[in-house]
């Protein structure tokens, strides 16, 4: 996609979540996040979404179709013609019939892509000139917040945390505190990763903790947790990938644990294991 300079901040904080700007914009979209609160607080409410936003493609639209694509449909199931009607026995008529649905399905599907396309291009379109973002619903889970949380402080190195190591007993006692998940800080020394410190988010609409760990070779560890809805015993680890952002999450009672890392890490799973038995 075309740079969105000179757009307003939400227009540009909508294409840095699609992933459609040019590296060096979500670079430099990366920095006015890690330093500008009110820009983080818009991502959060473009990432939560809203009631209006399930209404920008509402009830389908009873206008009739267009004649061109219409008159396509009605000339593909006509018969050939010359074709002489006493030569179509009952095969060549189901074969015939077959054919004229088969035709009948393809410009169908290919008239509702039209449609659709045409649809979200007017709203892109119409929100550029009205100064405003278009209104888009997209499904998104907790993990793609803490995959987008990632993204953005994994290339910090100044500003990679909010509590430095150090204060170990404040990090657990406020992460507890603010997230209702009782933990402990995992000593993953083992692993090679040094502990470098915490952050407080908003996954998903709920507090979440983050801890924060750096390996040997400066790749950025993660684990994040919040509260869920309460499940009897501790589930399996359950692996999902966004890009270039590797997750292994599971459940303990009400709080819900996700240990992030580069998905080309192949340690990544074995890792989580050993977390979700210290932590």
């Amino acid at each position: 996609m075309d740079s969105t300079q000179g757009f307003p901040l939400e227009v540009r904080l909508s294409a840095y979540l699609d992933g459609r700007l040019p590296e060096a914009e979500m670079e430099e979209i990366d920095t006015l996040l890690a330093n500008d609160a009110d820009a983080r607080a818009v991502l959060g409410r473009l990432r939560t979404g809203s009631a209006s936003d399930m209404r920008a493609f509402g009830t389908p639209s009873q206008e009739p179709a267009p004649a061109a694509p219409a008159k396509a449909i009605t000339e593909a199931a006509a018969p050939k013609a010359g074709t002489p009607p006493e030569s179509v026995g009952p095969a060549a008529a189901r074969v015939s019939r077959r054919r004229r649905r088969f035709w009948m399905q393809t410009i169908s599907a290919s008239l509702a892509l039209f449609l659709a396309g045409a649809a979200a291009g007017y709203l892109i379109a119409m929100g550029r000139e009205a100064g405003t973002p278009p209104q888009i619903a997209v499904t998104r889970g907790w993990l793609d917040d803490i995959a987008d949380y990632h993204r953005i402080y994994s290339r910090q190195t100044r500003h990679l945390t909010e509590v430095p190591a150090g204060d170990d007993d404040h990090i657990v006692e406020w992460l507890s505190a603010s997230t209702g998940v009782t933990f402990r800080l995992p000593d993953l020394s083992a692993q090679k990763l040094i502990f470098e410190g915490a952050r407080l988010l908003v996954a998903g609409g709920k507090p979440t903790g983050q801890l924060l760990y750096r390996d040997t070779d400066g790749e950025i560890f993660a684990i994040c947790f919040r509260q869920g809805e309460p499940v009897e015993s501790r589930t399996a680890l359950t692996e999902n990938m966004r890009n270039d952002i590797g997750l292994v999450s599971w459940q303990r009672g009400t709080a819900v644990f996700v240990v992030v890392g580069p998905s080309a890490d192949p340690d990544l799973e074995r890792l989580a294991e050993t977390v979700s038995t210290t932590i």
